[in-house]
């Protein structure tokens, strides 16, 4: 890879604080006396039976299990019908736990508390409502200055968090997790805290070109420097929890249709089952070998890195590789699979078990405890929501559990002095308004921001969703072999085309950084301006234009009959008055293309191979997050 893989042997004796050129409101790095302070600590945050869990007794989890079996049934919640993240509606069977896992680590006055919550999405304005909450509960001399960073493991088998929340049991999930920030802090203590980093690939892959993926696992072990016990162990590694997504686990229903009132193709456990998949894996068998918490961050798992086109299998007769993830010669499936592809959850507990094997080496190869500095910094920043189908989900009230402020913003570059909160103003959309009987949000810029946190010389940041490995890792060195890279490389821009603006870890001023993505935040894919391709449906081109898709692209104005390139968008936005441009009809029926494109795309079809840039805020997100970068690591 062009970004460094530095050595970690001197990780252990630096100290570097990061300085930072943003919106840095935090204290300047400090020694403590004799070493940091560290606690951490766990909670439920699964819907309620009573006021209880108590039927997480009868869920079968991870050690004495049917690979086929969903779990215990449970038939209503107090908090009503909650609906599965990226899966079906009224979530009806556990099997196993999830949770949302704390570290807080003190040195001197600084205390920093990170947060992975075991659900599909954390998005800003709600994880700033569960940070208020926590500060309540926190003791005085700490509620206002402490730092704390609240992440998803973007897990696609829990609670939906993002498009169909279940507001009772969102605060519920605000108020366990507050208290596990709260409970962590309590329990500090002296601790010392040692890095490790490494590699692993096991059922991780990507499904989308170019074929790329950052195998880095990072590793942060504390323990207690007055016993020998472990206090948490905070481990990143970067694949989408999806491993069972789309999976009707083939079992009777009867009973539970009927109980339910499901009749036909409805009858079905598909995406009705909660299991925090294989990070509540790793989190089992981390538990059982060291003790302690364990607080798992995702990475670099935009453009489809998972498990999906994974080969998976049993590892007691044929070893795991570190990738790719293709089954060796002789490999047998997991148990109950017929195939190296087969979902059940014996996949789910190979790849997790086999993450658990690849730390527990970690644990053993951890060096000198770190120095005791801590330092935070961050840096805000505004992007473009491109897509009006999130202005759509704005104005109805249906993205997350608070309500995300909106703005509009006049000149580059957004900044606070350009920008003007929309105050939750929502207008109509003469495409969009017919057609789905909703308006939009006035607002078409949001707010996010990057987080970088220096432990002792080990970085990390924090990031605000699903980014390409190669903007974390870099480009291979030989990525001109499209060959190697790309399966359909007349789908996407390929050599010189891949423009992206850097590696990010090149930036980084910590020779370990723990890359995390969903940190603090969620905008969706982030793709390169280059690589976005936006739908082109005749439907939502004006009439007065006389223009079809097909015509436009006869005229050389879109990439593909039904796609026009981001930078025609971008140029049309930046720059209207370009000579390049078209005019008259052409260039309003264009227009209309790059408005609705993303959103229609994900409700209609998206161009082939291009189903992240309709999950994805706007195409401006890779570009605004680098310079935001920039200006955070900046001296």
């Amino acid at each position: 890879m062009k970004a460094r893989w530095a050595a970690l042997a001197a990780v252990a004796l630096l100290a570097s604080a990061c300085s930072g050129g943003g919106d840095s409101s935090g204290p300047d790095t400090k020694a403590a006396d004799a070493a940091f302070r560290a606690g951490a600590a766990s909670r439920s945050v699964l819907p309620t039976v009573d006021g209880e869990r108590a039927y997480l007794d009868e869920a079968p989890a991870w050690n004495d299990y049917d690979p086929d079996d969903p779990g215990v049934f449970v038939p209503e919640w107090d908090q009503g019908q909650v609906d599965v993240g990226n899966g079906s509606d009224d979530g009806s069977w556990v099997h196993d736990d999830l949770r949302a896992s704390a570290v807080a680590l003190a040195t001197g006055d600084d205390l920093v508390v990170i947060v992975s919550v075991d659900v599909y999405m954390v998005f800003a304005v709600d994880a700033a409502e569960i940070e208020r909450r926590a500060r309540e509960l926190l003791p005085d001399d700490v509620a206002e200055s402490a730092r704390i960073i609240i992440s998803a493991t973007h897990l696609h088998e829990g609670p939906d968090t993002a498009f169909s929340v279940n507001d009772d049991w969102y605060d519920l999930m605000a108020d366990e997790t507050a208290g596990v920030i709260a409970d962590a802090v309590d329990a500090l203590e002296p601790a010392e805290v040692t890095a490790a980093q490494g590699e692993h690939g096991f059922g991780q892959v990507d499904a989308r070109d170019p074929l790329i993926v950052d195998p880095t696992v990072n590793l942060l072990s504390v323990r207690a420097a007055d016993r020998d016990e472990t206090i948490a162990t905070v481990v990143q590694w970067a694949s989408h929890p999806e491993t069972t997504l789309g999976w009707s686990p083939p079992v009777d229903l009867a009973e539970a249709c009927a109980t339910k009132g499901w009749t036909g193709e409805d009858c079905t456990a598909d995406g009705r089952y909660f299991t925090a998949d294989y990070p509540g894996v790793l989190r089992t068998r981390l538990q059982e070998h060291v003790g302690g918490e364990v607080v798992y961050l995702n990475g670099a798992i935009g453009s489809q890195i998972g498990p999906g086109d994974a080969d998976v299998w049993r590892t007691d007769a044929v070893e795991a590789v570190d990738g790719p993830s293709v089954a060796p010669a002789g490999a047998e499936p997991v148990d109950g699979a017929a195939d190296f592809r087969e979902q059940n959850f014996a996949r789910i507990d190979a790849i997790g078990t086999e993450l658990f094997k690849r730390v527990a080496e970690l644990l053993d190869e951890t060096g000198e405890p770190l120095e005791p500095t801590l330092a935070w910094d961050e840096q805000a920043f505004y992007t473009r929501l491109t897509n009006i189908g999130f202005r759509v989900l704005l104005a109805d009230g249906d993205l997350g559990w608070q309500d995300p402020p909106g703005y509009t913003c006049t000149g580059r570059p957004f900044s606070d002095d350009t920008c003007t909160d929309d105050g939750g103003e929502v207008e109509d959309d003469p495409i969009l308004t017919p057609l789905v009987d909703s308006q939009i949000r006035v607002g078409d810029v949001l707010q996010t921001r990057l987080v970088f946190v220096d432990v002792g010389g080990v970085g990390f940041l924090f990031l605000p969703g699903e980014l390409p490995p190669e903007l974390v890792v870099g480009l291979p060195d030989d990525f001109d072999d499209t060959a190697t890279y790309y399966d359909e490389p007349d789908l996407h821009a390929t050599g010189d085309d891949y423009d992206i603006p850097g590696a990010l870890l090149d930036l980084a001023p910590t020779p370990q950084t723990f890359t995390v993505g969903l940190g603090g935040d969620e905008l969706g894919y982030f793709v390169p301006i280059n690589e976005a391709r936006l739908k082109c449906l005749d439907l939502a081109l004006p009439p007065e234009a006389g223009y079809s898709c097909q015509q436009l692209f006869d005229e050389g104005l879109l990439i593909t009959p039904d796609a026009v390139a981001g930078p025609v968008c971008r140029e049309m936005l930046e720059d209207p008055e370009a000579a390049d441009l078209p005019t008259g009809d052409a260039r309003t029926a264009l227009e209309a293309v790059c408005r609705y494109g993303q959103a229609l795309g994900r409700e209609l079809g998206e161009p082939d191979g291009h189903y992240e840039e309709t999950n994805s805020a706007g195409w401006d997100l890779v570009d605004d997050t680098w310079a935001a970068a920039e200006q955070l690591f900046s001296t």
